[in-house]
């Protein structure tokens, strides 16, 4: 999660990572957009969990409901919450979510508020587990053993949390994962987090950065956290099947982050101040898919939150 302003507060809440990056590649061709489900213009769509079946289960903030979209188009109410969701990932026995009690629009005394939930396949909540250590959990990411790593914006850190106990326990803490100092306005640190090929990557919206950290065959990070990418903006992101990031930038682009580190843009406009992407279509053409919140929180902005699927041109 990125944030623009915030009205209702009366106090600016500034988007960071911003900044364009220099020296980026243009893809050559143009990727063909469809919008498959649309919002009205206030909804906050956050994350994303791709099912077995290529169902997207969607975190809609404000509203606190999860969103569920199994066929071509349109969206349907899944689950509706008393919290407000952030991050999802969905394991085989249900889905975790990271939420908010209390939204980020009402104060800094939502930090008092961070919960786990667990829920069924049907959207049923089964478990909730109140995390007191922590300040703002976004991204969640699930370990081979079971575990979920999950980012923390404002802490500093990755927490591990143990579904058969609730135990929540730090898991690696870094200045590196901490809000950029030099960041004006409320800036977040450690956003989205992935695991991949022996890596955890975990994405700093004001460092505008991508970090990694080895993981280590018992589940602890080994070695040090090292920058794998300085991507400007960036909030969640996704693996493609070529071992390739794409970037939601919370901006109006998607970025892609090569294997050594290169980054080019892939979708230069459109994305409406994009939160998250995944890859859908495990059992046929792959499609690349974008959360937009329709530029929530710009002075004027009246578009809906959208979520569109696009095919880039290496997936045709």
């Amino acid at each position: 999660m990125s944030m623009k302003t915030i009205a209702s507060t009366g106090a600016a809440l500034l988007l960071t990572g911003c900044a364009t990056i220099q020296g980026l590649m243009s893809t050559g061709s143009t990727p063909v957009v469809e919008t498959i489900a649309s919002y009205p213009h206030g909804t906050f769509l956050e994350n994303v969990t791709v099912g077995r079946d290529d169902a997207l289960t969607i975190t809609s903030y404000f509203d606190r409901s999860l969103q569920r979209i199994a066929g071509a188009s349109g969206g349907v109410l899944f689950s509706q919450l008393d919290v407000h969701p952030v991050g999802i990932v969905q394991g085989a026995q249900g889905f975790f979510v990271t939420a908010h009690g209390k939204a980020f629009t009402e104060g800094p005394e939502f930090t008092a508020t961070n919960v786990i939930l667990v829920l069924s396949n049907a959207g049923q909540e089964q478990a909730r587990y109140a995390a007191p250590d922590a300040r703002f959990l976004n991204g969640a990411a699930v370990t081979s053993s079971g575990a979920l790593l999950i980012a923390d914006s404002l802490a500093g850190a990755i927490w591990r949390f143990d579904p058969p106990t609730g135990a929540l326990t730090e898991w690696l803490r870094d200045p590196l994962l901490a809000p950029n100092p030099a960041a004006t306005g409320f800036a977040l640190g450690a956003n989205g987090v992935k695991i991949h090929d022996g890596f955890v990557y975990v994405s700093n919206t004001s460092r505008q950065a991508l970090y990694r950290v080895r993981l280590s065959p018992s589940g602890t990070p080994e070695g040090p956290l090292e920058v794998f990418a300085e991507t400007g903006g960036i909030d969640d992101f996704s693996f493609a099947r070529d071992g390739s990031i794409y970037v939601a930038t919370h901006q109006n682009s998607i970025t892609r982050v090569s294997t050594a580190g290169a980054v080019e843009t892939v979708l230069p406009a459109d994305c409406d101040g994009c939160t998250s992407v995944a890859f859908r279509g495990h059992g046929g053409a792959e499609r690349l898919i974008v959360l937009t919140t329709g530029n929530w929180g710009e002075p004027g902005e009246t578009t809906p939150a959208r979520v569109l699927s696009i095919a880039l041109p290496d997936m045709r």
